[in-house]
């Protein structure tokens, strides 16, 4: 509703303009009237009025001095003037006092009613103005943040046009891009992802802010920087360096991690870039700061690295890529595995990062020749028909991520592998018990029959020599042994009842030669058949 107030010496003319018009279909309240201006403006103050119809000819203060302070105090308040005068004079004075209209005595409800509702439209769209404007400024400063963070991280990789528009950006955004020289450092937490695993995001979140505040509040007392979160858990800062400060990136960079070391109880790795005078490479710089950071795969965690120190590393770039993960390792691991040798396994594994440090491989490259062992092991399990239930909640691609050093990744798969071999034997263990116990229930129904190594190995689909070896291991007796042993077992029991040839008690327990049952008999009771059943 928009608020009105009407002002005026005579009673008659305010009830007139009062029950003239149909207020309520203009959507306009009327708020409150007044006798002078005096009087009005102690009521604006508490009725906040959108509108004021005011006279001009009034006692103690009359409409044009009422304006007059009314537009001094509230300049948004539209001001209809009636007036009974038509003084050019007059009207001439209540434009100049930014009064919205002008009107002359009588005025007919149709034009009041007409003026009335175009400056409420008026009114209105101003207040969806004001009040998108608020929106999009609450919306900004919540946002700011991340609209800082996403923009700055464009510049930093390259993504940006170097233009005035992207400096009026910048300035927007309270990132000061004077120079004359610029560079950037990469604050990373070292163990972050291996630290965090259970930590939920607000915390998480609560940490990336407090280590920006942090790194941001050191690096500004030395340069004019802005520090933000990257696409990923590090933290990128852009500096303006000069001739006065250019020198103290190193103490600053160390005074960063004493604070964040004290304040956090965290430990960070520094990547520094080099300057670069031109806005245009400060990608360059960026990408320099990050890969002196990820040198801490060899040179170790808590430490400042300047790009410049391990420029040289890069010199070897090619000679990297001859020792990229040859397909001998490949067969070795998976013979290792098959054989269950982790001390083969850790030894493999030794040589190979051994031969990463000499030639100084990229932690990218690191990582993607390790998944690829692991997706090849998990692979040939799988082949093997091994059981990698548990193993399969494993994510490999985003487990590696929080080991950040060689020593770590190493430690990751050699404690990987050692799962997978206790997968497999415990495998092996159960595919063993299940054929030996097919192959004796096999044997206790059909004794009394001919049964030879390779029946039963057909029985349980394995080779016969695969056979005998499990049974052997699985029983701690070979095959036949074990055989002979259960039938005179079993003709133990036959040899009971007296009436029962031991010819016949042979033939029922799987041996059709008499003498061969009787040396069997013998060899496992000491006694011939004939010798067992007369005895006391």
């Amino acid at each position: 509703m928009i608020k009105l107030m009407i002002v005026d010496d005579e009673s008659i003319i305010r009830k007139g303009i009062r029950t003239s018009i149909d207020w309520e279909a203009l959507q306009v309240e009327i708020v409150g009237e007044a006798q002078n201006g005096k009087q009005a403006l102690e009521l604006v103050q508490q009725l906040m009025p959108d509108i004021v119809l005011t006279d001009i000819r009034m006692p103690q203060m009359d409409g044009l001095e009422f304006a007059q302070q009314l537009k001094q105090q509230y300049p948004f308040i539209k001001i209809i003037i009636l007036s009974g005068y038509d003084d050019f004079n007059y009207a001439r004075k209540a434009l100049t006092i930014g009064v919205t209209e002008y009107l002359m005595k009588p005025v007919g409800a149709d034009e009041l009613t007409t003026l009335i509702s175009k400056i409420g439209d008026e009114i209105n769209k101003k207040k969806i103005q004001i009040e998108q404007e608020q929106k999009n400024q609450i919306l900004m400063r919540e946002n700011f943040p991340y609209i800082q963070r996403k923009w700055l991280n464009q510049l930093l990789k390259g993504e940006t046009k170097i233009n005035a528009a992207l400096l009026n950006k910048a300035s927007q955004l309270r990132i000061p891009l004077v120079g004359p020289e610029y560079g950037v450092v990469v604050v990373d937490v070292d163990d972050f992802r291996l630290n965090t695993e259970h930590v939920s995001d607000r915390e998480i979140e609560l940490i990336h802010y407090s280590i920006n505040n942090i790194v941001e509040e050191v690096f500004s007392s030395v340069f004019l920087c802005t520090a933000c979160q990257s696409d990923f858990d590090n933290i990128n800062v852009l500096l303006n360096a000069n001739m006065q400060n250019k020198h103290r990136i190193m103490e600053i960079c160390n005074e960063a991690q004493r604070c964040i070391a004290r304040y956090m109880k965290l430990s960070v790795t520094v990547g520094v870039g080099q300057y670069v005078s031109d806005l245009a490479d400060i990608h360059e710089s960026y990408r320099q700061a990050v890969y002196a950071m990820q040198c801490k795969v060899y040179r170790g965690k808590g430490q400042v690295i300047a790009y410049q120190e391990v420029e040289s590393v890069i010199q070897g770039e090619t000679s990297k890529r001859a020792i990229l993960s040859p397909s001998e390792d490949e067969k070795e691991l998976l013979e290792y595995l098959s054989t269950m040798d982790k001390a083969k396994i850790d030894e493999l594994l030794d040589n190979r990062f051994k031969q990463f440090a000499q030639s100084y491989v990229s932690y990218e490259d690191i990582k993607k020749i390790s998944l690829k062992w692991v997706i090849l092991a998990i692979s040939h399990l799988e082949q093997m028909g091994v059981d990698l239930s548990a193993s399969k909640q494993l994510n490999p691609y985003a487990e590696i991520e929080k080991y950040e050093t060689t020593d770590d990744i190493q430690r990751w798969l050699g404690g990987l592998f050692a799962v997978f071999i206790d997968a497999i034997e415990a495998y092996k263990n159960v595919r063993y018990k299940n054929i030996v116990a097919v192959a004796i229930k096999y044997i206790h129904e059909n004794y009394s029959e001919e049964i030879r190594l390779e029946d039963i190995s057909a029985q349980v689909f394995v080779t016969p020599n695969y056979f005998s070896r499990i049974f052997k291991e699985e029983t701690g007796q070979h095959f036949t042994e074990w055989l002979n042993k259960y039938r005179v077992e079993k003709a133990k029991v036959m040899l009971k009842d007296v009436s029962a040839k031991i010819y016949e008690v042979a033939e029922r327990v799987g041996y059709n030669d008499y003498k061969y049952f009787t040396h069997i008999f013998k060899k496992a009771t000491g006694l011939t058949p004939k010798e067992y059943r007369n005895r006391p």
